[in-house]
């Protein structure tokens, strides 16, 4: 705990990759509301790369302690790569919600992971980036869910993107519809 509190960058990313193994050998009994709470801090620090490798430790931890364990105490803290400011951690957090929509199934899509990116999408003020991360994190998680639920919670936020004042944020969901299209319905695509 003092290691992931200490002011060099390296310690704490070296740290931070240690923490699987402890994980493992220790299990969900680790999550203690400190370390919680350092590791929120963390994903704020002010270096990218110890927010990155945050943000994946927390995937990580989610694939070894379960959907339920991750629901009730990592979920919040992760979602928060959607607004982080550095591309890469966003990049890596679309990367880590496919693996994590592999692993926890529809439900967890549906009721957990859809409803948190699109109230991210439709907050006003936000940067068009965020927007885009929201629109890429949907796609990440289409092959793991029904073309009805696609056409029902994720069409509708990609026509609103088609609607958006910023040109990339247009551009960005015209590629991701042509990139996904075998996920949805061919008469909702030609529309």
């Amino acid at each position: 705990m003092e290691l992931l509190k200490d002011d060099n960058s390296e310690v704490k990313l070296n740290v931070v990759a240690g923490f699987v193994k402890i994980a493992n050998v220790v299990g969900a009994e680790l999550l203690t509301s400190s370390l919680l709470t350092t590791l929120a801090n963390m994903t704020k620090d002010g270096q990218w790369r110890v927010r990155m490798a945050v943000f994946e430790l927390i995937a990580d931890l989610a694939l070894i302690f379960g959907k339920e364990t991750y629901c009730k105490q990592l979920q919040s803290i992760f979602m928060g790569y959607l607004t982080n400011t550095a591309a890469s951690v966003r990049q890596m957090g679309i990367s880590k919600s496919s693996v994590l929509a592999q692993q926890f199934k529809q439900d967890w899509i549906m009721n957990e992971f859809i409803p948190v990116v699109n109230n991210h999408y439709n907050v006003d003020k936000k940067g068009y980036n965020y927007r885009m991360c929201c629109l890429n994190s949907l796609a990440s998680v289409m092959p793991y869910i029904t073309k009805d639920q696609i056409t029902q919670h994720i069409i509708p936020v990609f026509v609103k993107a088609t609607k958006d004042d910023i040109p990339n944020v247009k551009f960005c969901v015209s590629k991701i519809i042509h990139a996904t299209r075998q996920f949805i319905e061919p008469n909702v695509f030609n529309n």
